[in-house]
């Protein structure tokens, strides 16, 4: 192989890389989700004052979609026999956090069930628990029978995953746009081998003038 050819190789392999390299780049931020943060209450708690609202905080900003108690909820319920709801008010997204206002009942645990969509389009679910035991003076809640957002034509909140969400399969048709960036990173990949085997495929040395045929020489 020529210093020449060896030069084009090298050239053709790191122009390969590179290119993969940037595709995998642009890709990783498409596929990452959000993650939860924080709770307040948070899971396991155990709180003695009305928390007046109850916040889900990702890392990220989350997708509002506009519809109020379809994509984004949460739902609280309380202890006892009958299952109460005491949220007063439908969920909100306030940048990376979802808000409900919130008033709670008798003491006990509480169940806190949510569902929400990531920046990239991503739902994410999940629930988990708190105990209330209230200080004296603290006004409770009655509860009701239905989730606040009920009379939005939001059904109830099933959750998916233990506390801190697993994004459950999109209901959107198609591929998903990770699965694109997977298959164009595939592509480069491809491209990039065939123009490298092009390029070492090994061609005929060609005929010097030393190598041509003899000539009679002169008397």
């Amino acid at each position: 192989m020529t210093v020449s050819r060896r030069r084009r190789l090298v050239g053709t392999a790191a122009t390969a890389f590179l290119a993969v390299a940037a595709v995998l780049a642009v890709a990783q931020p498409a596929s990452a989700h959000n993650s939860i943060v924080s709770t307040t209450p948070a899971e396991g708690s155990t709180i003695t004052e009305q928390p007046e609202q109850l916040v889900i905080t990702t890392n990220d900003n989350l997708l509002d979609l506009g519809e109020a108690g379809q994509s984004n909820q949460i739902q609280v319920t309380g202890p006892g026999d009958e299952l109460l709801y005491y949220g007063t008010a439908c969920a909100a997204v306030n940048g990376p956090a979802l808000v409900m206002p919130l008033q709670l009942g008798q003491a006990g645990e509480y169940t806190v069930v949510w569902q929400l969509v990531s920046t990239d389009g991503h739902p994410l679910s999940g629930s988990y628990t708190f105990e209330w035991a209230p200080a004296e003076g603290q006004e409770l809640a009655a509860g009701s029978a239905k989730p606040a957002c009920a009379t939005s034509g939001a059904s109830t909140v099933e959750p998916s995953s233990e506390a801190g969400g697993v994004e459950p399969e999109s209901s959107s048709g198609g591929l998903s746009g990770d699965v694109w960036w997977i298959v164009g990173a595939i592509g480069v990949v491809l491209i990039a081998g065939i123009g490298v085997l092009l390029v070492t495929r090994r061609k005929p040395e060609p005929i010097s003038d030393d190598q041509g045929t003899d000539t009679p020489s002169g008397p």
